[in-house]
C-alpha cells in the first residue's frame, strides 16, 4: 500500500484507475527535481520531529525489565528504566542501519535515532519512509565503508503529504495490528519459557 501511493503514485484515481499510469496530473517540485501528484506536498523529517538519540550504553540493560531498550541490534533489549514514550521510529546510527517502529513506554542506546511525530497521524508513513531511504541509503554506498548515519542525514529524509487523512489512518492500523501480534507473541514466548521447565522436571503435567 505504501509503495503504490508514495513510491509509485499508482494510488487509485477518482475512478479506480492507477493514478500516475493512467495520466494523472503530477507537478514539478524543485527540491527533489522530480514530479509528484498535484495537490501533494514535499517537506523532509525535521517539519515533522525532533531527531534526537538515546542517551544511555549497552550495559544500561538489564535481565527482565519492564521497559524495552533499543540498541543498534536488530533485537531489543529490556531495561528498568524509561525515557521515552509514544508511537516511535527507532534508526541504527551504526551497525546495520536497521529501521524499527515502537508505540509505548521505552528507552534508547546512545547511538539510536528516535523519532516521534508531533503528529501521530504520520506514524505509519515515517517509518516506511525512514525504511526505503535507509536502504536506498545503503544501496547507494556500493561497497563502501559507511561507518554511522549522522542526524543530518536523518533529519533530511523527504516525506510526502498526500492530503488524505483515510489513508494515513489505514497505515497506523496495519503497524498498529504488527505491534499488537508481536506483544502477543512476546506474551507467549515468556509464558513457553515458564512452562517448559516445569514440564520438563514433572512440576507441572498436561
Amino acid at each position: 500500500m505504501y509503495d503504490y501511493w508514495f513510491v509509485q503514485f499508482d494510488f487509485p484515481d477518482e475512478n479506480g484507475k492507477p493514478y500516475k499510469s493512467s495520466g494523472g496530473k503530477m507537478v514539478y517540485n524543485e527540491k527533489i527535481k522530480r514530479e509528484i501528484p498535484e495537490g501533494w506536498e514535499y517537506f523532509t523529517t525535521d517539519k515533522l520531529t525532533n531527531v534526537i538519540t538515546g542517551k544511555e550504553d549497552a550495559n544500561f540493560s538489564v535481565p527482565n525489565g519492564a521497559y524495552p531498550f533499543f540498541t543498534c541490534s536488530r533485537e531489543n533489549l529490556r531495561c528498568a528504566t524509561p525515557a521515552f514514550v509514544g508511537k516511535a521510529i527507532l534508526i541504527a546510527g551504526n551497525g546495520d542501519f536497521n529501521v524499527k517502529h515502537y508505540s509505548g513506554t521505552f528507552n534508547a542506546y546512545q547511538r539510536t535515532y528516535v523519532l516521534i511525530p508531533k503528529d501521530s497521524k504520520y506514524y505509519g508513513v515515517l517509518y516506511f519512509t525512514a525504511l526505503e531511504r535507509i536502504d536506498l541509503f545503503k544501496a547507494k554506498s556500493n561497497g563502501s565503508i559507511i561507518k554511522f548515519i549522522t542526524k543530518g542525514d536523518i533529519e533530511n529524509i523527504g516525506v510526502y503529504d498526500c492530503h488524505k487523512p483515510e489513508i494515513y489512518k489505514q497505515i497506523n492500523t496495519l503497524i498498529e495490528t504488527i505491534e499488537t501480534n508481536e506483544c502477543e507473541i512476546s506474551s507467549l514466548i515468556k509464558q513457553r519459557d515458564e512452562l517448559l521447565p516445569l514440564l520438563m522436571n514433572g512440576q507441572v503435567t498436561l
